[in-house]
């Protein structure tokens, strides 16, 4: 009962924007950015763990444009896209030329 409650709640979390977007982010047509997915945070203590990427909700399993999300841990991701996988940790960007 109290995982439901919590993915109830992190589904109505209102997220604020990324202070470290750039002002001209644009996403693409199925809300995925153009150039990149920056990992805001995850959500990992409710019966389904949550990654928030590029501001919007995905649940384990979840389709984000070529990418699969396949795994959730406390601060990173695992997206895959048939055999090629890409780990993200919060703040990390897909985009190299993004990476601090």
């Amino acid at each position: 009962m109290s995982a439901l409650f919590g993915l109830l709640l992190a589904a109505q979390i209102q997220i604020t924007p990324n202070p470290t977007r750039p002002d001209d982010y644009r996403a693409g047509a199925s809300g995925v950015p153009l150039a990149s997915l920056v990992l805001d945070s995850t959500l990992t203590g409710g019966q389904v763990p949550v990654a928030i990427l590029n501001g919007r909700l995905y649940p384990l399993g979840s389709q984000i444009g070529p990418y699969r999300l396949i795994a959730v841990g406390a601060g990173w991701v695992i997206l895959g896209e048939g055999s090629k996988r890409l780990r993200l940790v919060i703040g990390g960007s897909t985009n190299p030329s993004e990476e601090k």
